[in-house]
């Protein structure tokens, strides 16, 4: 199935929002039907949790704004697993340590 363009899609958006959700949810199904069959699973799964947070938001930008957060956190956890990668030499920290107390002076001012 072929990409409209943005012009495209913002009109049919306007004048036929069942009709763009209909071409909407076509156009995602191609797009994970053509992804390899390793990766279907994973992807429904991502959609599921896409359409979700769109059903609870309350508004297209609330929508926007939670589905950016997640795909954020996403990025972020990918960048530390490759930097994990990136140093395995580097020792891990210790698992326990001695927490020493020290004293204000009473010549101290706060």
């Amino acid at each position: 199935m072929e990409l409209p363009t943005f012009n495209e899609l913002r009109d049919l958006a306007q004048r036929d929002p069942e009709g763009f959700e209909v071409l909407r949810s076509a156009l995602i199904e191609d797009c994970i039907r053509c992804s390899s069959v390793s990766n279907q699973r994973r992807l429904r799964g991502i959609q599921f949790v896409i359409e979700a947070r769109r059903r609870v938001a309350g508004s297209p930008m609330k929508a926007l704004l939670d589905i950016q957060t997640m795909m954020y956190d996403s990025l972020l956890g990918l960048q530390q697993a490759l930097l994990c990668q990136q140093r395995p030499s580097e020792p891990s920290a210790p698992s326990n340590a001695r927490v020493l107390h020290f004293r204000r002076s009473p010549s101290s001012v706060d």
